[in-house]
């Protein structure tokens, strides 16, 4: 029975310190490969709960770990074999600069402070309004997403184990400085 207590206690401990290792690799500056075709830059500071911060090219965007649920839809929306971003620790970042977002909440009279105050609100009131649209558009196509492989494996049409992709310019190979 000591035992049982002391494992559970020792996990619980712990766990702040294992989920910390885990979006570690997700935090850092970021560049694309020299022959990606485009330039990116991203530097990512580090996750609370899952919500945080990042600059992509200079300007600031919110970013959140993405759920394996999201990663499913995100390989069918690329045609990848599913299961391709299983063994990988990924980012979302809404399409739209916080700024933009801020500005997108007060002119629909909505309380722009709070809504830009975390990914998981802001992702979901751009959603919402998407939803609304006459025309909405596909998840990815209002996100942006950074991905790296757990194990160090090139992703499918990829050189790199490490991808940033957005509507714009699709999937580039980076690397972490």
């Amino acid at each position: 029975m000591k035992e049982v207590i002391l494992i559970s206690m020792m996990t619980t401990l712990l766990s702040p310190v294992f989920a910390h290792a885990k979006t570690a690799m997700l935090e850092g500056i970021f560049t694309s490969l020299p022959d990606a075709g485009f330039e990116k830059n991203i530097l990512v500071r580090p996750l609370v709960e899952g919500n945080g911060k990042a600059e992509i090219d200079g300007e600031g965007y919110l970013a959140g770990s993405m759920s394996a649920e999201d990663k499913l839809l995100l390989e069918s929306y690329f045609f990848w074999e599913e299961g391709s971003l299983s063994k990988a620790d990924c980012l979302s970042f809404p399409a739209q600069q916080t700024t933009q977002i801020e500005e997108i909440a007060a002119s629909n009279g909505d309380d722009a402070a709070q809504i830009a105050s975390s990914y998981v609100t802001a992702s979901a009131y751009l959603d919402k309004k998407n939803a609304e649209a006459l025309f909405p558009l596909p998840k990815y196509k209002t996100r942006q997403v950074l991905c790296i492989s757990s194990e160090g494996k090139h992703f499918p049409q990829t050189s790199a184990s490490i991808f940033f992709y957005n509507a714009q310019v699709g999937v580039i190979p980076m690397l972490k400085q």
